[in-house]
Order: C-alpha cells, then sequence, then structure tokens
C-alpha cells in the first residue's frame, strides 16, 4: 500500500500583508470581475509574495478572477535557473516561460558608465504587455512594492524635477492594464516573510554587479530619514496614496 506524500502549506503572507494588498486592490480597482491576471514572476521575493497572494485572494468567493505566472528568461548569464524551478515547485506556482534574448540587446545599447536596470525594465515591460495583448491577459501584475515606490517618488523629485509617484494601476494602450497590488507592502514584511519561511528567492545575476546607482544611493538616505521620522515609510504612503490604513 502506497502512502501519498505529505505535502507542506504554502506559504501564504501574513493576515497584515494580506489585508494592505486588498485594501490596494479595493481601492484603486486593480481587478474586476473575470480578469485573466498575468502575474509577472522573476524568481525575488516580491514576485514570489505576488503570486501566492493573489492566488489567495482568488479561492475567496468575493472575487472572480484567474492568475497565471508569466516569466521572461531573458538569457542573463549566472541566472539560477534550478533554483528558480525547484521554488517554483516548492510554492506550488504554475508558470509560462517566454525566452527572449533581452540581455544582448541590453549590452549593446549600454553606454559607458550606463547602468543596465531602466533599458532592461523597459525591454522587459513591453514584451510582457505584448504577450499579455496577444494571449488575451487583461492585466499584468507586477511585485513593486511600498520601497520602490517611495524611491521612485524621490528619484524623480530629485533628478526628473517632478512629483510621480508610481502608480498602482496602469492602463496601456493595448488594452492589458499594468496593476501593482502591493504598492502598500513595505519591503521589511516580504524580508521577513522570505526568512519566516526560509525561502531562497533567485535574485537578478546582473544588477549586484553595478553597486553605483542612484537608487542604491537614494536607500542609504532614506534609512537616514527613518531615523528622523521612524514611521517615515508610512507618513509617505499616507500622502501618496491615501491613509486609513
Amino acid at each position: 500500500m502506497s502512502v501519498a506524500p505529505v505535502l507542506a502549506p504554502i506559504p501564504y503572507p501574513s493576515a497584515s500583508v494580506s489585508r494592505l494588498i486588498e485594501k490596494a486592490v479595493r481601492d484603486f480597482g486593480l481587478i474586476e470581475p473575470g480578469d485573466r491576471i498575468a502575474v509577472g514572476i522573476s524568481g525575488g521575493k516580491d514576485s514570489l509574495l505576488l503570486y501566492l497572494a493573489l492566488d489567495q485572494l482568488r479561492q475567496r468567493s468575493d472575487f472572480d478572477f484567474e492568475i497565471t505566472g508569466l516569466h521572461l528568461d531573458q538569457r542573463q548569464p549566472g541566472f539560477d535557473r534550478k533554483a528558480f524551478d525547484a521554488n517554483l515547485e516548492a510554492l506550488g506556482i504554475e508558470c509560462l516561460v517566454i525566452e527572449e534574448d533581452t540581455h544582448s540587446v541590453v549590452q549593446e545599447n549600454l553606454k559607458p558608465g550606463q547602468i543596465p536596470c531602466s533599458i532592461c525594465g523597459r525591454l522587459r515591460r513591453g514584451i510582457l504587455n505584448k504577450y499579455c495583448d496577444e494571449n488575451g491577459f487583461t492585466k499584468l501584475a507586477l511585485g513593486h512594492h511600498l520601497d520602490d515606490a517611495v524611491e521612485t517618488f524621490f528619484l524623480n523629485l530629485l533628478f526628473q524635477r517632478r512629483l510621480d509617484p508610481l502608480k498602482a494601476l496602469t492602463p496601456s494602450e493595448r488594452g492589458v492594464s499594468t496593476i501593482r497590488p502591493l504598492i502598500l507592502v513595505e519591503e521589511r514584511k516580504i524580508v521577513a516573510w522570505v526568512a519566516q519561511h526560509g525561502l531562497a528567492p533567485v535574485a537578478c545575476p546582473i544588477c549586484d554587479e553595478y553597486p553605483e546607482s542612484k537608487r542604491r544611493d537614494l536607500k542609504t538616505l532614506l534609512t537616514q530619514f527613518e531615523k528622523i521620522q521612524p514611521e517615515f515609510r508610512e507618513s509617505v504612503r499616507a500622502a501618496l496614496y491615501g491613509g486609513g490604513i
């Protein structure tokens, strides 16, 4: 007589994180009945938590939508494909994989001293949006969290001379909107989730090669702000996206 294997419970996010995600979904109208949502999965902590959070929400009777994991294989040297696949299997995540050699394109277009992240990000979003449009998806969910939003706001303020926060919902001319359900969630909560469950997300093998960046410098500055005002991120969150959390 064979014995079925005992499967570990799926490490869904904490109740406090789930509440913030549901608030973002409801306040900003991120999900509509019948939506087919592609969840961009890079392999990092943010996208893994995002998928599981939306999967948890999807199972509730008061929501009606579908989700599918979507990963873009960019042919980046050093990407740990084996660990990526193992994480998806352990977390019960089903994921479509599309392949596009954006790494070579980025390297060909880099100027001396330029950091590749902005070019890479534009290429990646364009490919994912095109795929979603051609395959009947209505939304593309990305894993940007509150810290990303705060950093983007200050980068735009300091270097672009404009007040332009990261949007929870970005409509697209193609008809596929981009949604950011983690927009109210602090990064430290995601880091705590990873540590609590002993997860090993797969980081981008390219970004860490460029230690000098405005965003990294800004992280240091914002940490100093937090010493002056311990609830600094909560204050910016309320200013950018409304209070009542």
